[in-house]
């Protein structure tokens, strides 16, 4: 059940048109936006428990009319044990250092976004335009939320990798990642995740937000890789609690 307004004073609610899943071929795609004039952390926390993402001050969740395929999906950051191949992964980037900061732009970033998406568009036919430093602002950095934090990895003080991650108090949210393509075959995607992981260990966070597990989809299925985590069981209007389940039977 999906509310059709919000009632917070500070954002504002609007349905998206429907479109062609970017995931999924042959399905149908909807959703609903809110745009965050102000966003505390403790407001964040409870939009992220209901499923709600963010780029920039927009928040967004699906609200599809045939499917019900994107999962949301939540990493136990305490009780987490990576598998023998995520440690391999870990294990083989041993040298990169990971710089964690508020986000910037700066044409190092913007080289390295444009190399990464030129490489998906040619790998896997993702739709490609260049993106210049106002695009990136908006996405990433607009808002400029207290919360908001890039991770740099870096190779010999090169940038091979950044992640902007969300961090408040208790939870964390993964909101996106690119690399340099000529890394691909080095599994940063997984390191990444690891790295995000190990600083939430270090600094006391319960839950790492990763987006939208898609089983069907190569681009999001590797999250559930990442255990113990929970499913969001359904996405539910604000005056309602969220159900978290563990999909492992008991």
């Amino acid at each position: 059940m999906l509310g059709s307004e919000s009632d917070h004073p500070h954002e504002l609610e609007i349905l998206g048109a429907e479109s062609d899943c970017s995931y999924l071929d042959g399905r149908k795609s909807l959703m609903r936006y809110r745009i965050a004039m102000t966003l505390s952390a403790e407001r964040y926390e409870f939009l992220l428990e209901r499923g709600w993402r963010r780029f920039g001050r927009t928040m967004f969740r699906p609200e599809c009319r045939a499917c019900s395929e994107c999962q949301s999906l939540r990493v136990d950051i305490n009780n987490f044990k990576p598998s023998r191949s995520q440690r391999k992964a870990r294990n083989r980037n041993s040298d990169i250092q990971l710089i964690v900061q508020p986000p910037t732009v700066s044409d190092e970033h913007i080289d390295l976004y444009n190399a990464y998406h030129l490489d998906m568009h040619e790998r896997r036919n993702w739709p490609y335009r260049q993106i210049d430093v106002p695009q990136y602002h908006e996405s990433f950095i607009e808002g400029e939320f207290s919360f908001s934090r890039e991770f740099q990895y870096r190779r010999n003080n090169k940038l091979v990798a950044l992640g902007i991650v969300d961090m408040t108090g208790s939870v964390m949210s993964s909101i996106y990642f690119f690399h340099a393509p000529e890394y691909r075959e080095n599994a940063l995607g997984t390191m990444s995740v690891l790295r995000e992981i190990e600083t939430g260990q270090q600094s006391g966070h319960q839950w790492l937000y990763m987006g939208y597990y898609i089983s069907e989809c190569g681009s999001m299925n590797y999250k559930n890789r990442f255990e113990p985590h929970e499913i969001l069981d359904e996405y539910v209007t604000d005056d309602l609690p969220a159900v978290w389940n563990d999909p492992k039977p008991a």
